[in-house]
């Protein structure tokens, strides 16, 4: 018999997130047109109508970004990116019933974060707030001391010094556990409220796709934090160099292949802007045969 992992669960508020749940899918709603998938940008009256679809076919988190961190991507200020997202969130509110979704806000800047909180306590939405901070709260160390004061949840996206610039299994890992050490040091419940994301993805030019595959190949790997696994995978870079489709309009297919090998390697959460049937059935094969595996490993 082997010896049994240390399971990796938690649950926010009735979400539950990790090896006893289902993988639950997490809708990408872009609200700057500098992103590099043109499809995931919408206008804010257009918000809604998105949000409701995403629901519908059995998102959980709503992932709401007001500025572009595709390499090229024009600047933005804290103060632009604030006005994007506070514009969404009233159109969201006012406008779509989102139940008991959770709203994860993508920012890197405490002041873009405590405005969209202080906009979703206004709808009675504020339990269902949750930080997606792409720089590992590296750009805004104020973060960290922000999260204790509010309690709410947080992803982590690996970063050394800028989002997404570590490279390879040991110094991603490195990053993350780096974060989650200052937020337990600060007296955050770490283990209720973190998730980490290893930042697939060409963040910087040095990022060749080869360490997308590595990480993609050893998801496991991560499993040493103990903490969720976030897979952000959908239409990136490294899937257009192997297909030679440079357009992310045409990345679909891979996007549905490279999510399968993310949930059979561990992935709790898939962030994705197609929350559609194909990547609803490709999650829940994947997840299927992945505990199959499992199962007959116990028996070893």
């Amino acid at each position: 018999m082997r010896v049994k992992e240390q399971k990796i669960n938690l649950v926010l508020n009735n979400t539950g997130i990790g090896d006893d749940y289902p993988v639950r899918l997490m809708g990408v709603i872009n609200i700057s047109s500098g992103s590099f998938y043109k499809g995931s940008v919408y206008t804010p009256e257009s918000i809604p109508e998105v949000a409701k679809m995403m629901i519908q076919n059995k998102a959980s988190f709503l992932d709401i970004g007001g500025r572009s961190t595709a390499p090229h991507a024009s600047p933005v200020t804290p103060g632009e990116e604030k006005e994007r997202i506070i514009s969404a969130l009233e159109r969201l509110f006012s406008s779509c019933d989102t139940m008991d979704i959770h709203i994860s806000i993508d920012t890197q800047y405490r002041e873009v974060a405590e405005a969209a909180f202080g906009a979703m306590q206004k709808y009675n939405k504020d339990k269902y707030f949750m930080l997606n901070d792409v720089s590992c709260l590296c750009t805004d160390p104020s973060l960290a001391d922000w999260l204790c004061d509010i309690d709410k949840p947080v992803i982590l996206m690996s970063a050394r010094n800028k989002p997404g610039d570590s490279l390879g299994i040991k110094q991603t890992i490195e990053d993350l556990s780096r974060a989650i050490d200052t937020l337990s040091k600060k007296g955050f419940p770490v283990d209720k409220r973190v998730i980490i994301d290893p930042a697939i993805g060409r963040w910087i030019p040095e990022k060749h796709p080869r360490y997308d595959l590595e990480i993609l190949a050893r998801l496991e790997d991560f499993r040493v934090l103990l903490k969720p696994v976030l897979a952000g995978i959908s239409r990136k870079s490294f899937i257009g160099s192997i297909l030679n489709k440079k357009d992310p309009d045409m990345r679909y297919q891979g996007t549905l292949a490279a999510t399968a090998i993310a949930v059979f390697n561990g992935a709790h959460i898939v962030r994705t802007h197609d929350i559609t049937e194909e990547t609803l059935d490709t999650v829940i094969l994947a997840r299927e045969i992945r505990n199959q595996r499992t199962r007959l490993l116990d028996l070893l």
